[in-house]
């Protein structure tokens, strides 16, 4: 993974595919390819096929298990441009996904974020 992770930041690789643990990978893309200015951590991403919209981009795959309020708005950031320059979606919108509909339901965090 370190030798895919040095040809990336490099600029002979395009991306980075793994078959090994996903913790090493995320701290080792942290301490060599760095993250942008304002952002604490990766966040894995995938995209989902959505047949009203076309595409639905997902952050926070589980990589992270405690988030703060910050790293979750963070997390949408990311999302909201990868959404606009990866898969051509013109104003994304950003949702949180929580256990329940109900506003006093889920984990603090999450529901801080949205108050954000």
């Amino acid at each position: 993974m370190r030798i895919t992770l040095d040809l990336v930041k490099s600029g002979q690789a395009k991306a980075c595919i793994r078959a090994g643990n996903t913790g090493v990978l995320m701290g080792l893309a942290k301490l060599i390819l760095k993250t942008i200015n304002g952002i604490e951590r990766p966040a894995l991403t995938t995209i989902l096929p959505n047949q009203e919209h076309g595409k639905t981009v997902v952050l926070d795959l589980g990589a992270n298990v405690n988030c703060n309020s910050q790293m979750l708005v963070q997390f949408a950031v990311m999302g909201a441009v990868m959404a606009e320059e990866v898969s051509n979606i013109s104003n994304p919108r950003v949702a949180l996904l929580n256990i329940s509909e109900e506003e006093n339901k889920g984990l603090d965090n999450i529901r801080e974020a949205a108050s954000i």
